[in-house]
């Protein structure tokens, strides 16, 4: 159970100070240009809704863990979201041969690892080996390959590695931005080698033993209560003023059940950082600012998406042989038509209307009309229309053939399934009973079940228990981020997670649209093929997509340098920044 242990592993920041050796003054420090100087001290208290699964970046594929592992970890490059730009992190400089074949990433000098060991040109080979193992389920290796081929890294010295690439790949930047976190070979080639990997970095790992080169470092964690992030005072950034950053001590995630919580901390003071402000509360906060010394950003149209799909794996369960979902209903699941039947089922409107008062848009697409670059707004709309669903079901041969208003298929079973969604977010089940009576009227047994959301994410990802699920992603600016969606390959490829060979004809044309996108250059070339894998996507519904809501973050007027983005974590994307006024 997700609360099975309650343990309190700390250290203090303290007994790091004195460690920050002779390398120190030999550092290449980035520095940080543009931003209000601020004085170092204070913290941030942020409510996060569940705890995180795992403290490993590379297998990490769910928001509980990667929004606080998205502080304590590096990559060579980085992406700013409010300018829209590919940064140097962990490399300082790099460079491309003129065939775009072979890369240069010269690394900065001195970087120390949280614990002081040194970072080197063998931390990122390292990272790149388990990234590329097998063995290892992990979201990034799908973004680090072009024509099914892989990325060659080798290290030319203790400051240069060389990236070979087997073809052109258009979005090479973007991709080792978005896929290459950089750990320490020094705490984990052990782990690795002993086939141990996955376990390495668990949640009941001390956090001395969490190293990475981020802004800050975990100091302490008590299992249904608070992760405490501290500062890492070997950070490689400093402002203008030459003051090391980051300027915060502390950055603390206070675990609250639900979203309701989430509301009650905030207004009582407990937390600074309200994220996300459920859009049909946002008049009850923007109210309350003055008196609550705090700000509503409105960061305009998510990025992210919900969603609503059907377990189609055909595989079994290894241990039972069993198959994961019941043959009769993975026939229902897999039918095209039986999927566009339930999309006609989905109340965009009077979701929209009834659970973001108003403050959504229906959704239509897998890429958020937010995304004004890539989004297809041309894709197929199967709107809301109970008599078209019941056309189609009608058409199936599922037909309510014992008077009991619930259909059956031809062999007499009923039409009936669970769907899950976290428990945790009040907003996903008020969606879910509003399309559990859209079911109910056509004829239709979907039923919701609420489970917390690691368990959620462990049927989905990895025993794959489940029929159906409401959920969401949470979206980028670049489709190349939706990689380990889109192919069928990918871990979270949804509603059949890494497929051995495309299971149908149009997933086959996705991955072979994708291979052509990585292989395109030209800007206005990738939108075209994206259009294209957003029109097979909407034509053949593996999800039923809901809606896409107007982002809010209310955030204390205490902090300085405070700009949240869209893109997570939208409050503290720019953490090394923020300080207490």
């Amino acid at each position: 159970m997700l609360f099975r242990c309650k343990a309190l592993f700390g250290f203090t920041l303290a007994a790091l100070l004195g460690a920050a050796g002779a390398h120190a003054a030999e550092i290449e420090l980035d520095t940080v240009k543009g931003i209000e100087i601020g004085k170092p001290g204070g913290r941030i208290i942020v409510a996060a809704l569940g705890e995180p699964k795992t403290f490993n970046p590379i297998s990490a594929n769910e928001t509980s863990s990667t929004d606080i592992l998205a502080h304590i970890y590096d990559g060579l490059l980085g992406y700013n979201p409010e300018k829209k730009v590919i940064e140097p992190a962990l490399a300082a400089s790099w460079e491309h041969s003129e065939d775009y074949l072979t890369w240069t990433f010269h690394l900065r000098r001195g970087v120390q690892w949280n614990d002081g060991a040194p970072f080197t040109a063998d931390d990122v080979i390292f990272s790149a080996s388990v990234i590329y193992d097998e063995k290892i389920i992990n979201p990034a290796r799908s973004f680090l390959e072009v024509k099914g081929e892989r990325f060659k890294f080798i290290k030319k010295d203790d400051r240069t590695v060389e990236v070979r690439l087997p073809a052109v790949f258009g979005p090479f930047e973007r991709a080792i931005a978005t896929a290459v976190t950089v750990i320490p070979k020094h705490k984990l080639e052990a782990d690795w080698k002993a086939g141990r990997f996955a376990e390495a970095l668990n949640i009941d790992t001390p956090p001395k033993d969490v190293v990475g080169t981020g802004p800050f470092m975990i100091g302490s964690y008590l299992s249904g209560e608070r992760v405490v992030l501290v500062r890492n005072p070997h950070y490689w950034r400093q402002d203008e003023k030459g003051q090391r950053l980051p300027y915060l001590d502390e950055i603390v995630f206070l675990n609250v059940p639900d979203l309701d919580a989430m509301d009650v901390a905030f207004e009582a003071g407990k937390t600074d950082v309200h994220d996300p402000l459920p859009p049909d509360k946002f008049k009850r906060f923007k109210d309350g600012e003055q008196k609550g010394n705090y700000t509503v950003h409105d960061l305009g149209g998510d990025l992210g998406e919900s969603h609503f799909w059907f377990n189609q794996n055909t595989g079994s369960n290894p241990d039972t042989g069993k198959p994961y979902v019941p043959p009769h209903k993975l026939a229902w699941f897999t039918n095209r038509k039986f999927r566009i039947a339930v999309s006609h089922c989905v109340n965009r409107e009077g979701i929209a209307r009834n659970v973001f008062r108003g403050r959504a848009q229906p959704l239509y697409s897998p890429i958020s009309p937010a995304d004004k670059v890539w989004h297809n707004p041309d894709i197929p709309r199967f709107e809301y229309d109970l008599d078209k669903a019941k056309a189609l079901l009608d058409e199936l041969q599922y037909i309510d053939r014992n008077g009991d208003g619930i259909r059956e298929d031809p062999q007499g079973r009923k039409i009936e399934f669970l769907f899950i969604t976290n428990r945790e977010n009040d907003i996903r089940e008020r969606m879910g009973a509003i399309l559990q009576e859209s079911f109910q009227q056509v004829g239709i047994d979907g039923r919701m079940k609420l489970v917390d959301f690691n368990t959620l994410v462990t049927a989905i990802a990895d025993s794959f228990d489940y029929e159906a699920c409401l959920l969401g992603l949470t979206g980028s600016d670049n489709p190349l981020n939706g990689l380990n969606v889109f192919r069928s390959s990918a871990r979270t490829h949804s509603w059949f997670p890494n497929q051995k060979t495309p299971a149908t004809e149009w997933e086959a044309k996705v991955d072979q649209l994708i291979e052509q996108y990585l292989a395109t250059p030209e800007l206005p070339d990738q939108v075209k093929i994206w259009h294209e894998i957003q029109r097979l996507y909407g034509e053949n519904q593996p999800m039923a997509w809901l809606v896409n809501p107007n982002v809010y973050v209310a955030v204390r007027n205490k902090f300085g340098n405070m700009r949240p983005q869209v893109i997570r974590p939208r409050a503290l994307w720019n953490r090394e920044e923020i300080f207490v006024k």
